[in-house]
């Protein structure tokens, strides 16, 4: 079976300083986009899950796949082991929630396939991650408390983003980090685009750490001409516009800042899925 998780975008986001089980509580309206990973997935008669990922990435501990294995594990009596390959096409370190696609991706697959019991969003959101809960429902949503709590939005305009990721990576762990240690809690102004809010108050926390990103938010919007986004705790900025519009203006952008640079659009389900 083939699977094609998609990349997330963040319209809107805020985080609490209010802390609940060691996870910030939050708010934020998410969208699938039509960038995926690609994952290949196969019975294996072994001991272990084999998990591999084109090209490489560097994990501190397991990954998000072998996170969301363990999780399904725990709450069903499944043995049965995998041979797991992703091609990641989603950007690492990046705010687009690729590692979070994978693991929620292979939860619903996994569930159905098997007629597995899905794990508690709580609990899926405190073992893997907050966005994980989002992409395991799998549509636009609200996900507010620490990422457990997901209610499906219907959003029937479209919306297409030009999206542009710089080279440098940030860490959510160091992203957060550095917001606990503003003073205040950050108050951010919502701009609006088809009535929808758009904000990030994890902006200047980014920045604090990657002072590079400012630079590439204002020379973005010296070319396209429209204001620049953060999507989630970075680095991937994004704005709005008409596709062909888009397209023309990502012509007169110069790539060599960023190692992916695209115009996507809002999509109805983060999950895709193929037969061999």
């Amino acid at each position: 079976m083939k699977l094609h998780s998609s990349a997330k975008i963040n319209l809107n986001l805020t985080i609490d300083n209010k802390i609940v089980n060691g996870l910030h509580t939050l708010s934020t309206l998410m969208i699938p986009i039509n960038l995926f990973d690609e994952i290949e997935i196969k019975e294996i008669d072994t001991d272990n899950d084999i998990i591999e990922f084109s090209p490489q990435i560097q994990m501190n501990g397991e990954s998000t796949i072998h996170k969301a294995l363990q999780c399904l594990r725990i709450v069903n009596n499944f043995e049965q082991k995998f041979h797991i390959k992703v091609k990641k096409n989603i950007p690492v370190e990046a705010g687009l929630g690729g590692g979070s696609s994978n693991a929620g991706s292979i939860i619903k697959y996994m569930a159905t396939r098997y007629s597995l019991i899905i794990p508690e969003q709580a609990v899926i959101a405190r073992s893997i991650g907050s966005d994980v809960p989002f992409f395991v429902n799998g549509s636009s949503a609200q996900v507010t408390g620490f990422g457990e709590e997901v209610k499906s939005v219907k959003l029937t305009e479209p919306l297409h983003l030009l999206i542009a990721t710089p080279h440098e990576t940030l860490s959510t762990v160091d992203v957060f980090n550095s917001f606990d240690k503003q003073a205040v809690e950050e108050e951010v102004d919502a701009k609006f685009y088809k009535e929808i809010a758009i904000k990030n108050n994890l902006w200047n926390a980014a920045v604090g750490i990657e002072p590079k990103l400012l630079e590439h938010k204002k020379y973005l919007e010296s070319i396209v001409e429209s204001e620049f986004f953060m999507s989630g705790s970075g680095t991937t900025l994004f704005c709005f516009g008409e596709e062909n519009e888009l397209t023309d203006k990502k012509e007169k952008i110069n790539i060599e800042p960023f190692r992916h640079l695209a115009v996507t659009k809002k999509i109805d389900c983060s999950l895709l899925q193929e037969a061999d």
